[in-house]
């Protein structure tokens, strides 16, 4: 029951800016403040729960929780151009910042992108594994931008899943 609480928190941001993007046309750069604070505000408190609790964060919505204060972070500071490039890349945005930190984490962490404690050579070869998958879901989603299905569902069920499944078989390895 804890595990599912900590992963409902960390997937709440992201859960709450998808509702609105359902409702809301993404285009619409008006509409994007409320959004945005409310997904910031989230994140930044699932994350310091998560991490007052122990718990190991998941790299991906740590990635999402990171676009979403670097959108609030243009806002504030009225730099438009930012969430303009974020409205026309939509979903490819998440993913880049995914990205960095699936790098971050695999350069510089000893859990690494996957986030799971086991020898450092496994870490590192599952983490690379799953940064190659985030770099061909991120292409993927850059060439198929302002198309929802091919540039952020599909990418974003790509990573997860791949995630999901690198650590399901590590865990089996124990």
């Amino acid at each position: 029951m804890r595990a599912f609480f900590l992963r409902a928190v960390e997937a709440l941001p992201l859960a709450l800016f998808l509702l609105y993007m359902a409702v809301v046309d993404p285009r619409a750069q008006a509409e994007w403040r409320v959004p945005y604070y409310a997904a910031t505000s989230l994140a930044i408190i699932g994350t310091v729960l998560l991490v007052r609790l122990g718990a190991t964060l998941n790299r991906i919505y740590l990635g999402i929780a990171l676009y979403f204060v670097s959108g609030t972070f243009a806002l504030l500071t009225r730099w438009p151009w930012l969430n303009e490039e974020y409205g026309h890349l939509e979903g490819t945005a998440m993913l880049y910042w995914v990205l960095a930190t699936g790098l971050w984490f695999t350069l510089f962490n000893p859990r690494g992108y996957t986030g799971v404690d086991a020898p450092a050579a496994t870490v590192r070869r599952s983490s690379w594994l799953l940064f190659a998958i985030t770099v061909v879901a991120t292409a993927v989603s850059q060439v198929f931008v302002g198309h929802r299905v091919f540039s952020s569902f599909l990418p974003f069920i790509a990573v997860f899943a791949a995630h999901g499944i690198i650590k399901a078989r590590l865990h089996l390895r124990r």
